[in-house]
Protein backbone atom coordinates (compact mmCIF):
# COMPACT_ATOMS: atom_id res chain seq x y z
CA UNK A 1 0.00 0.00 0.00
CA UNK A 2 1.31 3.46 -0.90
CA UNK A 3 1.86 5.74 2.06
CA UNK A 4 -1.31 7.56 3.13
CA UNK A 5 -1.80 10.57 5.44
CA UNK A 6 -4.91 11.43 7.42
CA UNK A 7 -6.41 14.91 7.76
CA UNK A 8 -5.10 16.86 10.77
CA UNK A 9 -6.38 15.50 14.07
CA UNK A 10 -7.28 18.24 16.55
CA UNK A 11 -6.64 17.77 20.24
CA UNK A 12 -9.05 18.60 23.03
CA UNK A 13 -7.73 20.65 25.94
CA UNK A 14 -8.77 19.69 29.47
CA UNK A 15 -7.55 21.53 32.54
CA UNK A 16 -7.80 21.68 36.33
CA UNK A 17 -5.81 23.52 39.02
CA UNK A 18 -3.21 20.70 38.94
CA UNK A 19 -2.92 19.85 35.25
CA UNK A 20 -3.60 20.84 31.66
CA UNK A 21 -3.67 18.30 28.85
CA UNK A 22 -4.09 18.38 25.07
CA UNK A 23 -5.74 15.01 24.44
CA UNK A 24 -5.87 13.54 20.93
CA UNK A 25 -9.05 11.47 20.37
CA UNK A 26 -7.33 8.56 18.62
CA UNK A 27 -10.29 6.25 19.29
CA UNK A 28 -12.27 8.27 16.73
CA UNK A 29 -9.89 7.05 14.01
CA UNK A 30 -10.48 3.34 14.65
CA UNK A 31 -7.55 1.20 13.52
CA UNK A 32 -5.87 4.09 11.70
CA UNK A 33 -3.52 4.71 14.62
CA UNK A 34 -3.15 1.11 15.84
CA UNK A 35 -1.30 0.15 18.04
CA UNK A 36 -1.65 3.64 19.58
CA UNK A 37 -4.88 4.11 21.50
CA UNK A 38 -4.28 7.39 23.37
CA UNK A 39 -1.96 10.40 23.38
CA UNK A 40 -1.93 13.26 25.91
CA UNK A 41 0.44 16.23 25.82
CA UNK A 42 0.37 17.42 29.42
CA UNK A 43 1.46 19.94 32.05
CA UNK A 44 1.26 18.69 35.63
CA UNK A 45 2.04 20.15 39.03
CA UNK A 46 1.45 18.33 42.30
CA UNK A 47 0.10 14.77 42.33
CA UNK A 48 -3.29 14.86 40.61
CA UNK A 49 -3.72 11.08 40.24
CA UNK A 50 -3.45 8.41 42.98
CA UNK A 51 -2.03 4.92 42.32
CA UNK A 52 -4.04 3.19 39.59
CA UNK A 53 -3.95 -0.06 37.59
CA UNK A 54 -3.19 -0.84 33.96
CA UNK A 55 -3.48 -4.10 32.03
CA UNK A 56 -3.28 -5.25 28.42
CA UNK A 57 -1.12 -2.43 27.05
CA UNK A 58 1.93 -0.24 27.73
CA UNK A 59 1.57 3.17 29.38
CA UNK A 60 4.46 5.36 28.23
CA UNK A 61 5.52 8.75 29.61
CA UNK A 62 8.17 10.81 27.83
CA UNK A 63 9.39 14.01 29.52
CA UNK A 64 9.90 16.99 27.22
CA UNK A 65 13.43 18.38 27.32
CA UNK A 66 12.21 21.83 28.39
CA UNK A 67 10.33 20.50 31.42
CA UNK A 68 11.15 22.27 34.69
CA UNK A 69 11.52 18.92 36.44
CA UNK A 70 11.77 15.22 35.72
CA UNK A 71 9.38 12.35 36.32
CA UNK A 72 9.06 10.10 39.35
CA UNK A 73 7.36 6.77 38.64
CA UNK A 74 6.58 4.15 41.29
CA UNK A 75 4.87 0.82 40.74
CA UNK A 76 3.71 -2.35 42.47
CA UNK A 77 6.72 -4.22 41.07
CA UNK A 78 8.88 -2.34 43.56
CA UNK A 79 10.35 0.29 41.23
CA UNK A 80 10.86 3.89 42.31
CA UNK A 81 12.30 5.49 39.18
CA UNK A 82 13.30 9.08 38.47
CA UNK A 83 14.21 10.33 35.00
CA UNK A 84 15.04 13.93 34.13
CA UNK A 85 13.86 16.07 31.21
CA UNK A 86 14.36 14.05 28.02
CA UNK A 87 13.86 10.74 29.84
CA UNK A 88 11.21 8.06 29.39
CA UNK A 89 9.39 5.46 31.52
CA UNK A 90 7.74 2.59 29.63
CA UNK A 91 5.30 0.65 31.85
CA UNK A 92 4.58 -2.59 30.00
CA UNK A 93 1.52 -3.57 32.02
CA UNK A 94 0.80 -7.00 30.52
CA UNK A 95 -1.52 -8.90 32.87
CA UNK A 96 -1.57 -6.02 35.33
CA UNK A 97 0.38 -3.54 37.46
CA UNK A 98 -0.31 -0.53 39.68
CA UNK A 99 1.65 2.67 39.23
CA UNK A 100 1.71 6.36 40.05
CA UNK A 101 3.62 9.19 38.37
CA UNK A 102 4.34 12.73 39.52
CA UNK A 103 6.85 15.58 39.11
CA UNK A 104 10.22 14.52 40.54
CA UNK A 105 10.58 17.86 42.34
CA UNK A 106 7.58 19.13 44.26
CA UNK A 107 6.44 22.60 43.25
CA UNK A 108 7.85 22.42 39.74
CA UNK A 109 5.82 21.85 36.58
CA UNK A 110 6.28 18.58 34.69
CA UNK A 111 5.89 18.77 30.89
CA UNK A 112 5.55 15.56 28.93
CA UNK A 113 3.54 13.32 26.69
CA UNK A 114 1.83 10.10 27.73
CA UNK A 115 0.55 7.56 25.25
CA UNK A 116 -0.89 4.05 25.40
CA UNK A 117 0.43 1.29 23.13
CA UNK A 118 -1.85 -1.70 22.75
CA UNK A 119 -0.31 -5.16 23.16
CA UNK A 120 -1.15 -8.00 20.78
CA UNK A 121 -2.87 -11.10 22.12
CA UNK A 122 0.51 -12.86 22.22
CA UNK A 123 1.74 -10.48 24.95
CA UNK A 124 -1.44 -9.05 26.45
CA UNK A 125 -1.23 -11.35 29.50
CA UNK A 126 2.57 -11.36 29.83
CA UNK A 127 4.31 -10.54 33.11
CA UNK A 128 4.44 -6.77 33.73
CA UNK A 129 7.75 -4.97 33.23
CA UNK A 130 9.00 -1.41 33.68
CA UNK A 131 11.62 0.01 31.30
CA UNK A 132 13.24 3.43 31.45
CA UNK A 133 16.01 5.65 30.08
CA UNK A 134 17.38 8.93 31.38
CA UNK A 135 18.16 11.70 28.90
CA UNK A 136 21.88 10.93 28.71
CA UNK A 137 21.09 7.36 27.60
CA UNK A 138 19.08 8.49 24.55
CA UNK A 139 21.15 8.52 21.32
CA UNK A 140 20.92 11.60 19.10
CA UNK A 141 21.20 11.82 15.30
CA UNK A 142 21.90 15.16 13.61
CA UNK A 143 22.67 16.57 10.16
CA UNK A 144 24.41 19.59 8.64
CA UNK A 145 21.13 21.55 8.34
CA UNK A 146 20.63 21.78 12.11
CA UNK A 147 18.02 19.02 12.37
CA UNK A 148 18.38 16.58 15.23
CA UNK A 149 16.50 13.44 16.26
CA UNK A 150 16.44 11.96 19.74
CA UNK A 151 16.07 8.22 19.12
CA UNK A 152 14.13 7.43 22.30
CA UNK A 153 12.82 4.05 21.11
CA UNK A 154 13.69 2.22 17.89
CA UNK A 155 16.25 3.30 15.29
CA UNK A 156 17.02 6.21 12.97
CA UNK A 157 20.03 7.13 10.85
CA UNK A 158 22.23 4.40 12.29
CA UNK A 159 21.36 5.28 15.89
CA UNK A 160 19.51 2.74 18.04
CA UNK A 161 17.87 3.03 21.44
CA UNK A 162 18.67 0.48 24.14
CA UNK A 163 15.04 0.50 25.34
CA UNK A 164 13.38 -2.51 23.74
CA UNK A 165 9.68 -3.14 24.37
CA UNK A 166 8.30 -6.64 23.92
CA UNK A 167 6.84 -5.53 20.56
CA UNK A 168 8.94 -3.27 18.26
CA UNK A 169 8.15 0.43 18.37
CA UNK A 170 9.66 3.76 17.32
CA UNK A 171 9.61 7.04 19.22
CA UNK A 172 11.55 9.92 17.64
CA UNK A 173 11.68 13.42 19.14
CA UNK A 174 12.58 15.68 16.21
CA UNK A 175 14.01 19.19 16.49
CA UNK A 176 13.24 20.28 12.93
CA UNK A 177 14.93 23.31 11.35
CA UNK A 178 14.40 22.59 7.64
CA UNK A 179 13.33 19.20 6.31
CA UNK A 180 13.66 15.55 7.22
CA UNK A 181 12.80 12.27 5.53
CA UNK A 182 11.48 9.24 7.43
CA UNK A 183 10.99 5.73 6.09
CA UNK A 184 7.67 4.07 6.95
CA UNK A 185 7.70 0.31 6.59
CA UNK A 186 4.68 -2.01 6.38
CA UNK A 187 2.80 -3.19 8.33
CA UNK A 188 3.65 -0.16 10.44
CA UNK A 189 1.32 2.67 11.42
CA UNK A 190 2.70 6.08 12.32
CA UNK A 191 1.55 9.24 14.03
CA UNK A 192 3.16 12.66 13.51
CA UNK A 193 2.47 15.11 16.35
CA UNK A 194 3.44 18.79 16.08
CA UNK A 195 4.27 19.98 19.55
CA UNK A 196 5.40 23.40 18.33
CA UNK A 197 5.72 25.13 14.96
CA UNK A 198 3.88 24.52 11.69
CA UNK A 199 4.90 21.31 9.93
CA UNK A 200 4.17 20.16 6.38
CA UNK A 201 3.80 16.39 6.28
CA UNK A 202 3.99 14.94 2.76
CA UNK A 203 4.18 11.71 0.77
CA UNK A 204 4.69 11.49 -3.02
CA UNK A 205 0.90 11.68 -3.44
CA UNK A 206 -0.47 13.87 -0.65
CA UNK A 207 0.36 16.50 1.94
CA UNK A 208 -1.14 18.11 5.02
CA UNK A 209 -0.13 21.01 7.27
CA UNK A 210 -0.05 20.55 11.03
CA UNK A 211 -0.42 23.40 13.50
CA UNK A 212 0.87 23.15 17.08
CA UNK A 213 -1.11 20.54 19.01
CA UNK A 214 -2.29 18.67 15.91
CA UNK A 215 -1.37 15.22 14.61
CA UNK A 216 -1.69 13.16 11.43
CA UNK A 217 -1.85 9.39 11.10
CA UNK A 218 0.17 7.66 8.39
CA UNK A 219 -0.08 4.10 7.10
CA UNK A 220 1.32 2.04 4.29
CA UNK A 221 4.95 2.22 3.22
CA UNK A 222 7.25 4.78 1.64
CA UNK A 223 9.00 8.07 2.28
CA UNK A 224 7.50 10.58 4.69
CA UNK A 225 8.76 14.16 4.32
CA UNK A 226 8.61 16.70 7.15
CA UNK A 227 9.24 20.34 6.22
CA UNK A 228 9.15 23.61 8.17
CA UNK A 229 9.64 27.26 7.25
CA UNK A 230 11.03 27.86 10.75
CA UNK A 231 11.89 25.67 13.71
CA UNK A 232 9.41 23.06 15.00
CA UNK A 233 9.34 20.21 17.51
CA UNK A 234 7.79 17.01 16.19
CA UNK A 235 7.09 13.66 17.82
CA UNK A 236 6.98 10.63 15.52
CA UNK A 237 5.50 7.37 16.84
CA UNK A 238 5.38 4.11 14.88
CA UNK A 239 4.33 0.54 15.62
CA UNK A 240 2.93 -2.55 13.96
CA UNK A 241 -0.82 -2.51 13.35
CA UNK A 242 -2.83 -4.91 15.53
CA UNK A 243 -5.87 -6.33 13.76
CA UNK A 244 -7.58 -7.85 16.78
CA UNK A 245 -10.78 -7.14 18.74
CA UNK A 246 -10.49 -4.42 21.39
CA UNK A 247 -12.63 -4.43 24.53
CA UNK A 248 -11.70 -1.70 27.00
CA UNK A 249 -12.85 -0.34 30.33
CA UNK A 250 -10.97 2.51 31.99
CA UNK A 251 -7.36 1.37 32.51
CA UNK A 252 -7.81 -2.09 30.96
CA UNK A 253 -7.54 -2.95 27.23
CA UNK A 254 -8.31 -6.57 26.33
CA UNK A 255 -9.47 -8.72 23.40
CA UNK A 256 -12.63 -10.18 24.97
CA UNK A 257 -15.15 -9.34 27.69
CA UNK A 258 -14.04 -12.42 29.59
CA UNK A 259 -10.44 -11.14 29.62
CA UNK A 260 -11.72 -7.77 30.77
CA UNK A 261 -13.66 -9.33 33.64
CA UNK A 262 -10.57 -11.34 34.61
CA UNK A 263 -8.43 -8.18 34.66
CA UNK A 264 -10.93 -6.36 36.87
CA UNK A 265 -10.99 -9.40 39.15
CA UNK A 266 -7.18 -9.50 39.41
CA UNK A 267 -7.17 -5.84 40.40
CA UNK A 268 -9.98 -6.12 42.95
CA UNK A 269 -8.39 -9.17 44.61
CA UNK A 270 -4.93 -7.59 44.88
CA UNK A 271 -3.24 -9.78 42.28
CA UNK A 272 -1.76 -6.69 40.63
CA UNK A 273 0.08 -5.90 43.85
CA UNK A 274 -0.17 -3.06 46.32
CA UNK A 275 1.11 0.50 46.08
CA UNK A 276 1.05 3.22 48.73
CA UNK A 277 0.38 6.76 47.42
CA UNK A 278 3.31 9.15 47.06
CA UNK A 279 3.47 11.57 49.98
Amino acid sequence: MALQISAPLHGRVHSSPLFSVNSLPLHAMGESTSPLVMLDDFRVSGRPFPPHPHAGFSAVTYVWEDSATGLRSVDSLGHDVQVGPGGIVWTQAGRGVLHQEAPAVSGRELLGVQFFVNLSSAHKLSAPQTLWLDAAQVPVWSDDEGNSVRVVVGTHGGQASSLQPVEPFTLLDVDLHSQLELEVRPPQRGLVYARSGHVRVATPGAATLLEPGQAAAVRGSGKLHLTVASRARVLYLEGAAIHEPVVSHGPFIMNTRAQLADAIGRYETGQMGQLAPLL
